[in-house]
Protein backbone atom coordinates (compact mmCIF):
# COMPACT_ATOMS: atom_id res chain seq x y z
CA UNK A 1 0.00 0.00 0.00
CA UNK A 2 1.29 3.21 -0.94
CA UNK A 3 1.29 6.39 1.10
CA UNK A 4 1.87 10.01 0.44
CA UNK A 5 4.24 11.97 2.15
CA UNK A 6 3.24 13.59 5.56
CA UNK A 7 2.66 17.60 5.08
CA UNK A 8 1.80 18.46 8.86
CA UNK A 9 3.21 16.97 12.45
CA UNK A 10 -0.63 16.07 13.24
CA UNK A 11 -2.08 12.96 11.39
CA UNK A 12 -5.40 13.60 9.61
CA UNK A 13 -8.77 12.02 10.21
CA UNK A 14 -8.65 10.06 7.24
CA UNK A 15 -5.15 9.09 8.12
CA UNK A 16 -6.07 7.92 11.23
CA UNK A 17 -8.37 5.79 9.84
CA UNK A 18 -6.62 3.63 7.42
CA UNK A 19 -3.73 3.43 10.36
CA UNK A 20 -6.74 1.84 12.50
CA UNK A 21 -7.83 -0.15 9.26
CA UNK A 22 -4.76 -1.96 8.98
CA UNK A 23 -4.46 -3.11 12.31
CA UNK A 24 -7.91 -4.40 12.07
CA UNK A 25 -7.26 -6.28 8.95
CA UNK A 26 -4.01 -7.75 10.76
CA UNK A 27 -5.80 -8.98 13.87
CA UNK A 28 -5.90 -12.86 14.13
CA UNK A 29 -8.12 -14.76 16.58
CA UNK A 30 -8.96 -10.85 18.09
CA UNK A 31 -5.22 -10.31 18.61
CA UNK A 32 -2.58 -8.35 16.57
CA UNK A 33 0.44 -11.00 15.60
CA UNK A 34 4.01 -10.54 16.75
CA UNK A 35 5.52 -7.58 14.57
CA UNK A 36 2.26 -6.09 13.47
CA UNK A 37 2.85 -2.54 14.85
CA UNK A 38 6.51 -2.54 13.55
CA UNK A 39 5.26 -3.29 10.09
CA UNK A 40 2.28 -0.96 9.97
CA UNK A 41 4.60 1.73 11.27
CA UNK A 42 6.79 1.38 8.46
CA UNK A 43 4.24 1.18 6.28
CA UNK A 44 2.60 4.69 6.97
CA UNK A 45 6.25 5.99 7.68
CA UNK A 46 5.28 6.26 11.56
CA UNK A 47 6.58 6.11 14.80
CA UNK A 48 6.09 2.80 16.67
CA UNK A 49 4.80 4.85 19.41
CA UNK A 50 2.57 6.92 17.30
CA UNK A 51 0.84 3.29 15.77
CA UNK A 52 0.56 1.80 19.62
CA UNK A 53 -1.16 5.03 21.13
CA UNK A 54 -3.34 5.13 18.22
CA UNK A 55 -4.24 1.75 18.57
CA UNK A 56 -5.15 1.67 22.23
CA UNK A 57 -6.93 4.91 21.95
CA UNK A 58 -9.34 3.11 19.33
CA UNK A 59 -9.86 0.35 21.61
CA UNK A 60 -11.98 3.30 23.32
CA UNK A 61 -13.48 4.59 20.21
CA UNK A 62 -11.75 8.06 20.41
CA UNK A 63 -9.18 8.53 17.98
CA UNK A 64 -9.82 12.64 17.80
CA UNK A 65 -6.93 15.03 18.73
CA UNK A 66 -6.75 16.09 22.28
CA UNK A 67 -4.98 19.49 21.44
CA UNK A 68 -8.04 21.45 21.37
CA UNK A 69 -8.15 25.49 21.22
CA UNK A 70 -5.14 27.07 20.40
CA UNK A 71 -2.19 24.86 20.48
CA UNK A 72 1.73 25.58 19.62
CA UNK A 73 4.25 28.07 20.83
CA UNK A 74 2.78 31.18 22.18
CA UNK A 75 3.18 34.31 19.29
CA UNK A 76 5.70 36.91 20.68
CA UNK A 77 3.43 39.57 18.74
CA UNK A 78 -0.49 40.00 18.74
CA UNK A 79 -2.66 40.82 15.73
CA UNK A 80 -3.01 44.33 17.54
CA UNK A 81 0.92 44.86 18.18
CA UNK A 82 1.25 43.86 14.20
CA UNK A 83 -1.32 46.40 13.31
CA UNK A 84 0.21 49.02 15.32
CA UNK A 85 3.50 48.67 13.77
CA UNK A 86 2.18 48.35 10.84
CA UNK A 87 0.36 51.83 10.85
CA UNK A 88 3.37 53.39 11.85
CA UNK A 89 5.69 52.73 8.89
CA UNK A 90 4.94 55.26 5.96
CA UNK A 91 3.19 53.70 2.64
CA UNK A 92 6.07 53.93 0.37
CA UNK A 93 7.77 52.31 2.65
CA UNK A 94 5.42 49.00 2.27
CA UNK A 95 5.87 47.83 -1.13
CA UNK A 96 7.50 44.48 -0.42
CA UNK A 97 6.82 42.65 2.88
CA UNK A 98 10.59 42.47 3.39
CA UNK A 99 10.54 46.36 3.14
CA UNK A 100 7.98 46.03 6.17
CA UNK A 101 10.26 43.38 7.99
CA UNK A 102 13.14 45.69 7.80
CA UNK A 103 10.72 48.34 9.18
CA UNK A 104 9.31 47.06 11.91
CA UNK A 105 12.56 45.03 12.96
CA UNK A 106 10.44 41.83 13.14
CA UNK A 107 11.07 39.07 10.01
CA UNK A 108 8.64 38.40 6.90
CA UNK A 109 7.74 35.00 8.19
CA UNK A 110 5.54 37.42 10.57
CA UNK A 111 4.17 39.31 7.75
CA UNK A 112 3.47 36.57 5.89
CA UNK A 113 1.52 34.37 8.11
CA UNK A 114 -0.19 38.06 8.54
CA UNK A 115 -0.81 37.83 5.65
CA UNK A 116 -2.23 34.67 4.58
CA UNK A 117 -4.26 35.21 7.97
CA UNK A 118 -5.46 38.53 6.25
CA UNK A 119 -5.17 41.09 8.74
CA UNK A 120 -2.64 42.92 6.32
CA UNK A 121 -3.87 43.27 2.35
CA UNK A 122 -2.27 44.41 -0.62
CA UNK A 123 -3.75 46.79 -2.97
CA UNK A 124 -2.64 48.82 -5.73
CA UNK A 125 -2.59 52.64 -6.72
CA UNK A 126 -2.96 54.17 -9.64
CA UNK A 127 -1.64 58.20 -10.55
CA UNK A 128 -4.35 59.88 -11.06
CA UNK A 129 -4.47 62.99 -12.55
CA UNK A 130 -3.96 66.54 -10.05
CA UNK A 131 -6.93 68.46 -10.20
CA UNK A 132 -7.01 72.43 -9.70
CA UNK A 133 -9.63 74.30 -7.93
CA UNK A 134 -11.08 75.42 -11.40
CA UNK A 135 -11.00 71.67 -12.57
CA UNK A 136 -13.08 70.74 -9.70
CA UNK A 137 -15.87 73.39 -10.21
CA UNK A 138 -15.43 72.54 -14.36
CA UNK A 139 -16.46 68.93 -13.10
CA UNK A 140 -19.03 69.92 -10.71
CA UNK A 141 -20.64 72.18 -13.38
CA UNK A 142 -20.28 69.45 -15.83
CA UNK A 143 -21.77 66.44 -13.37
CA UNK A 144 -24.76 68.60 -12.10
CA UNK A 145 -25.89 69.51 -15.77
CA UNK A 146 -25.89 65.86 -16.89
CA UNK A 147 -28.80 65.31 -13.81
CA UNK A 148 -32.08 66.14 -14.97
CA UNK A 149 -33.74 67.76 -12.25
CA UNK A 150 -37.84 67.34 -11.89
CA UNK A 151 -40.25 69.74 -10.35
CA UNK A 152 -41.74 66.53 -8.89
CA UNK A 153 -38.25 65.55 -7.46
CA UNK A 154 -37.69 69.74 -5.61
CA UNK A 155 -41.47 69.50 -4.51
CA UNK A 156 -40.78 66.35 -2.78
CA UNK A 157 -37.32 67.39 -1.37
CA UNK A 158 -38.89 70.46 -0.29
CA UNK A 159 -41.32 68.18 1.65
CA UNK A 160 -39.10 66.53 3.68
CA UNK A 161 -38.30 63.31 1.35
CA UNK A 162 -34.98 62.91 -0.35
CA UNK A 163 -36.05 61.68 -3.70
CA UNK A 164 -34.10 60.01 -6.48
CA UNK A 165 -34.06 61.53 -9.85
CA UNK A 166 -33.07 60.12 -12.71
CA UNK A 167 -29.84 61.03 -14.30
CA UNK A 168 -30.38 62.87 -17.58
CA UNK A 169 -30.35 60.49 -20.84
CA UNK A 170 -28.60 63.40 -22.59
CA UNK A 171 -25.93 60.83 -23.98
CA UNK A 172 -28.37 59.35 -26.36
CA UNK A 173 -27.46 62.36 -28.24
CA UNK A 174 -23.63 62.68 -27.41
CA UNK A 175 -20.78 61.51 -29.53
CA UNK A 176 -17.91 60.66 -27.58
CA UNK A 177 -14.50 60.71 -29.47
CA UNK A 178 -11.32 60.34 -28.78
CA UNK A 179 -7.73 59.25 -29.55
CA UNK A 180 -5.68 56.13 -28.56
CA UNK A 181 -2.42 54.27 -29.17
CA UNK A 182 -2.87 50.73 -29.55
CA UNK A 183 0.56 48.25 -29.77
CA UNK A 184 1.25 44.48 -31.07
CA UNK A 185 2.37 43.32 -28.05
CA UNK A 186 2.72 44.66 -24.48
CA UNK A 187 5.43 43.99 -22.10
CA UNK A 188 4.05 42.05 -19.33
CA UNK A 189 1.87 39.35 -20.25
CA UNK A 190 -0.53 36.89 -17.87
CA UNK A 191 -0.79 33.47 -19.02
CA UNK A 192 -2.35 30.75 -16.85
CA UNK A 193 -0.31 26.98 -17.05
CA UNK A 194 -0.27 23.52 -15.66
CA UNK A 195 2.05 21.38 -14.92
CA UNK A 196 5.25 20.70 -16.67
CA UNK A 197 4.27 23.67 -19.17
CA UNK A 198 6.97 26.78 -19.47
CA UNK A 199 6.19 30.17 -20.58
CA UNK A 200 6.82 31.01 -24.25
CA UNK A 201 10.21 32.83 -24.79
CA UNK A 202 9.27 36.49 -26.40
CA UNK A 203 11.97 38.82 -27.19
CA UNK A 204 12.42 41.91 -29.13
CA UNK A 205 15.33 44.29 -29.76
CA UNK A 206 13.52 47.50 -28.61
CA UNK A 207 10.16 48.12 -27.53
CA UNK A 208 10.57 51.36 -29.82
CA UNK A 209 10.34 48.41 -31.96
CA UNK A 210 7.12 47.43 -31.24
CA UNK A 211 4.65 47.85 -33.86
CA UNK A 212 2.13 50.90 -32.79
CA UNK A 213 -1.08 52.53 -34.79
CA UNK A 214 -2.89 55.38 -33.01
CA UNK A 215 -6.58 55.11 -34.09
CA UNK A 216 -9.96 57.95 -33.69
CA UNK A 217 -12.94 55.94 -32.04
CA UNK A 218 -16.24 57.62 -31.98
CA UNK A 219 -18.78 56.39 -29.81
CA UNK A 220 -22.58 57.16 -28.59
CA UNK A 221 -25.08 55.26 -26.71
CA UNK A 222 -26.41 52.15 -27.41
CA UNK A 223 -30.20 52.36 -28.05
CA UNK A 224 -31.42 48.62 -28.26
CA UNK A 225 -34.93 49.56 -29.19
CA UNK A 226 -33.67 50.99 -32.45
CA UNK A 227 -30.97 48.86 -33.24
CA UNK A 228 -28.22 50.72 -32.66
CA UNK A 229 -24.92 49.21 -31.26
CA UNK A 230 -23.29 52.58 -30.37
CA UNK A 231 -20.26 52.15 -32.65
CA UNK A 232 -19.91 54.77 -34.80
CA UNK A 233 -16.72 54.53 -36.26
CA UNK A 234 -13.17 53.54 -35.71
CA UNK A 235 -10.42 54.68 -38.25
CA UNK A 236 -6.33 54.54 -38.12
CA UNK A 237 -3.79 57.44 -38.41
CA UNK A 238 -2.12 55.40 -41.89
CA UNK A 239 -1.28 56.56 -45.11
CA UNK A 240 0.07 54.46 -48.08
CA UNK A 241 3.14 55.69 -49.66
CA UNK A 242 5.70 54.04 -52.12
CA UNK A 243 8.48 51.75 -50.51
CA UNK A 244 11.79 54.64 -50.98
CA UNK A 245 14.68 51.60 -51.04
CA UNK A 246 15.01 48.21 -51.35
CA UNK A 247 14.54 45.48 -48.46
CA UNK A 248 14.58 41.83 -47.92
CA UNK A 249 10.79 41.84 -47.14
CA UNK A 250 9.67 43.93 -50.37
CA UNK A 251 11.19 46.00 -53.35
CA UNK A 252 11.11 49.86 -53.82
CA UNK A 253 8.00 51.09 -54.73
CA UNK A 254 6.14 48.40 -52.99
CA UNK A 255 3.01 50.34 -51.41
CA UNK A 256 3.39 50.37 -47.79
CA UNK A 257 1.56 51.54 -44.64
CA UNK A 258 3.10 54.20 -42.43
CA UNK A 259 2.02 56.15 -39.37
CA UNK A 260 1.18 59.92 -40.22
CA UNK A 261 2.07 62.79 -37.68
CA UNK A 262 -1.75 63.68 -35.81
CA UNK A 263 -1.67 67.45 -36.21
CA UNK A 264 -4.37 69.96 -36.35
CA UNK A 265 -5.01 69.84 -39.79
CA UNK A 266 -4.90 66.03 -39.56
CA UNK A 267 -7.67 65.72 -36.78
CA UNK A 268 -10.00 68.22 -38.20
CA UNK A 269 -9.93 66.61 -41.65
CA UNK A 270 -10.86 63.53 -39.57
CA UNK A 271 -13.45 64.51 -38.23
CA UNK A 272 -14.89 66.17 -40.62
CA UNK A 273 -14.96 63.77 -43.25
CA UNK A 274 -14.71 60.46 -41.42
CA UNK A 275 -16.50 61.05 -38.25
CA UNK A 276 -19.42 63.60 -39.66
CA UNK A 277 -19.93 61.23 -42.52
CA UNK A 278 -20.46 57.88 -40.04
CA UNK A 279 -22.64 59.80 -37.83
CA UNK A 280 -24.51 60.98 -40.38
CA UNK A 281 -24.94 57.09 -42.07
CA UNK A 282 -25.70 55.81 -38.59
CA UNK A 283 -26.27 57.48 -36.00
CA UNK A 284 -30.23 57.42 -35.56
CA UNK A 285 -31.69 60.95 -34.39
CA UNK A 286 -35.27 62.84 -34.13
CA UNK A 287 -33.84 66.02 -34.11
CA UNK A 288 -30.67 65.41 -35.42
CA UNK A 289 -28.85 67.40 -32.54
CA UNK A 290 -25.72 65.93 -31.95
CA UNK A 291 -23.00 66.79 -29.29
CA UNK A 292 -19.49 65.78 -30.68
CA UNK A 293 -17.57 65.70 -26.90
CA UNK A 294 -13.78 64.85 -26.85
CA UNK A 295 -10.79 66.19 -24.23
CA UNK A 296 -8.34 69.22 -24.43
CA UNK A 297 -5.81 67.77 -26.62
CA UNK A 298 -3.97 70.81 -28.86
CA UNK A 299 -5.24 69.03 -32.19
CA UNK A 300 -8.70 69.04 -31.05
CA UNK A 301 -8.91 73.22 -31.05
CA UNK A 302 -8.93 73.04 -34.49
CA UNK A 303 -12.43 71.56 -33.73
CA UNK A 304 -15.05 74.63 -32.99
CA UNK A 305 -18.94 75.14 -33.67
CA UNK A 306 -18.02 77.46 -36.45
CA UNK A 307 -16.06 74.51 -38.44
CA UNK A 308 -19.13 72.09 -37.36
CA UNK A 309 -21.45 75.18 -38.74
CA UNK A 310 -20.15 74.18 -42.22
CA UNK A 311 -21.20 70.47 -42.29
CA UNK A 312 -24.33 71.05 -40.23
CA UNK A 313 -26.36 70.38 -43.46
CA UNK A 314 -29.28 67.96 -44.28
CA UNK A 315 -31.25 68.81 -41.18
CA UNK A 316 -28.54 67.79 -39.16
CA UNK A 317 -26.10 70.59 -36.49
CA UNK A 318 -23.43 69.26 -34.96
CA UNK A 319 -21.79 71.51 -32.15
CA UNK A 320 -18.51 70.66 -30.14
CA UNK A 321 -17.93 70.01 -26.52
CA UNK A 322 -15.14 70.06 -24.46
CA UNK A 323 -14.87 67.56 -20.97
CA UNK A 324 -13.62 69.21 -18.32
CA UNK A 325 -9.71 69.06 -18.25
CA UNK A 326 -7.65 66.67 -16.47
CA UNK A 327 -10.95 64.72 -16.55
CA UNK A 328 -9.99 61.49 -18.77
CA UNK A 329 -12.76 59.22 -16.20
CA UNK A 330 -15.58 61.88 -18.16
CA UNK A 331 -14.77 59.75 -21.61
CA UNK A 332 -16.81 56.59 -21.81
CA UNK A 333 -13.33 55.77 -24.26
CA UNK A 334 -10.89 56.15 -21.86
CA UNK A 335 -13.13 54.84 -18.92
CA UNK A 336 -12.92 51.54 -20.58
CA UNK A 337 -13.88 50.86 -23.96
CA UNK A 338 -10.67 50.92 -25.28
CA UNK A 339 -9.70 48.85 -22.61
CA UNK A 340 -12.25 46.04 -24.11
CA UNK A 341 -11.24 46.73 -27.39
CA UNK A 342 -7.48 46.07 -26.46
CA UNK A 343 -8.23 43.19 -24.59
CA UNK A 344 -9.51 41.23 -27.59
CA UNK A 345 -6.62 43.17 -29.90
CA UNK A 346 -4.05 41.06 -27.61
CA UNK A 347 -5.63 37.67 -28.23
CA UNK A 348 -4.39 37.79 -31.54
CA UNK A 349 -0.58 37.49 -32.60
CA UNK A 350 0.00 41.10 -34.39
CA UNK A 351 4.02 41.89 -35.70
CA UNK A 352 3.03 44.78 -38.47
CA UNK A 353 1.22 47.46 -38.59
CA UNK A 354 -1.11 46.05 -40.84
CA UNK A 355 -1.94 43.39 -38.71
CA UNK A 356 -2.34 45.70 -35.59
CA UNK A 357 -4.82 47.73 -38.06
CA UNK A 358 -6.73 44.41 -38.91
CA UNK A 359 -6.76 42.77 -35.19
CA UNK A 360 -7.50 46.43 -33.65
CA UNK A 361 -10.86 46.93 -36.28
CA UNK A 362 -11.37 43.03 -35.29
CA UNK A 363 -11.96 43.80 -32.43
CA UNK A 364 -13.93 46.56 -32.73
CA UNK A 365 -16.23 45.40 -34.43
CA UNK A 366 -17.03 42.09 -32.89
CA UNK A 367 -16.70 44.03 -29.03
CA UNK A 368 -20.49 43.37 -28.04
CA UNK A 369 -22.61 46.19 -27.44
CA UNK A 370 -23.11 45.62 -23.89
CA UNK A 371 -19.48 46.04 -22.46
CA UNK A 372 -20.30 49.82 -24.28
CA UNK A 373 -23.22 50.40 -22.08
CA UNK A 374 -21.92 48.70 -19.27
CA UNK A 375 -19.15 51.84 -19.35
CA UNK A 376 -22.36 54.44 -19.68
CA UNK A 377 -23.55 53.10 -16.79
CA UNK A 378 -20.23 53.55 -14.80
CA UNK A 379 -19.46 56.71 -16.23
CA UNK A 380 -22.87 57.96 -14.95
CA UNK A 381 -21.75 56.38 -11.19
CA UNK A 382 -18.29 58.20 -11.74
CA UNK A 383 -20.59 61.57 -12.08
CA UNK A 384 -22.37 60.46 -9.14
CA UNK A 385 -19.18 60.36 -7.04
CA UNK A 386 -17.88 63.74 -8.53
CA UNK A 387 -20.52 65.06 -6.86
CA UNK A 388 -20.58 63.50 -3.85
CA UNK A 389 -16.59 64.64 -3.96
CA UNK A 390 -17.37 68.18 -4.73
CA UNK A 391 -15.49 67.99 -8.21
CA UNK A 392 -12.56 65.20 -6.81
CA UNK A 393 -11.21 62.43 -8.19
CA UNK A 394 -9.74 60.42 -4.94
CA UNK A 395 -12.61 57.49 -5.13
CA UNK A 396 -12.98 54.10 -6.86
CA UNK A 397 -14.36 52.70 -9.53
CA UNK A 398 -17.87 52.29 -8.71
CA UNK A 399 -18.81 48.29 -9.35
CA UNK A 400 -22.72 47.93 -10.11
CA UNK A 401 -22.43 44.52 -10.80
CA UNK A 402 -24.39 45.42 -14.48
CA UNK A 403 -24.01 41.79 -15.38
CA UNK A 404 -25.64 40.09 -12.86
CA UNK A 405 -28.69 42.61 -12.72
CA UNK A 406 -28.83 42.35 -16.47
CA UNK A 407 -29.23 38.54 -15.88
CA UNK A 408 -32.22 38.94 -13.62
CA UNK A 409 -33.96 42.15 -15.95
CA UNK A 410 -33.39 44.54 -13.08
CA UNK A 411 -30.67 46.76 -14.70
CA UNK A 412 -31.11 50.34 -15.27
CA UNK A 413 -31.21 52.58 -17.89
CA UNK A 414 -30.13 55.57 -15.79
CA UNK A 415 -28.39 55.77 -12.37
CA UNK A 416 -30.33 57.41 -9.76
CA UNK A 417 -29.17 60.57 -7.25
CA UNK A 418 -30.72 62.29 -4.35
CA UNK A 419 -31.98 65.64 -4.58
CA UNK A 420 -30.10 66.52 -1.70
CA UNK A 421 -26.95 65.40 -3.21
CA UNK A 422 -27.37 67.76 -5.99
CA UNK A 423 -28.41 70.79 -3.60
CA UNK A 424 -25.23 70.49 -1.46
CA UNK A 425 -22.89 70.20 -5.20
CA UNK A 426 -24.40 73.25 -6.58
CA UNK A 427 -24.21 75.39 -3.04
CA UNK A 428 -20.79 74.10 -3.12
CA UNK A 429 -20.14 75.70 -6.40
CA UNK A 430 -21.24 78.93 -6.13
CA UNK A 431 -19.98 79.36 -2.97
CA UNK A 432 -16.52 78.37 -4.15
CA UNK A 433 -16.94 80.09 -7.24
CA UNK A 434 -18.03 83.66 -5.52
CA UNK A 435 -21.08 83.90 -7.57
Amino acid sequence: MSTSPRSTRELSAARKREVTTALLNSMCLGKLPRGTIKAIAAQFELDRKTVRTLWNRSKTGNTATLKLGRVGPTRQHSAEEIKQLIRQVPSHQRSTLRDVAEATGLSTFVFSHTFKSGIMHRRSSRLKPLLTATNRLERLAYCGAHVNLTQEAVNAYLAGVDALNASSDEGINVASEAVEWFNANKDSRKTYLVDGEDVGYRACKSKRFIAKVMFLCAVARPREEDGFDGKIGMWPFVTQVPAARNSRNRPAGTMVTTLINVDAATYRDYVVNKVISAIKANFRSLNKRVVLQHDNATPHRSIDNGTLAQVSTDGWTFVVRCQPSNSPDHNVLDLGFFASIQTLQYKTVSRTVNEVIASTMIAFETLESEKLANVFLTLQGIMRLVLEHRGGNHFKLPHLKKDALRHTGNLPTNLSCPVSLLFKANSYHVQQSGL
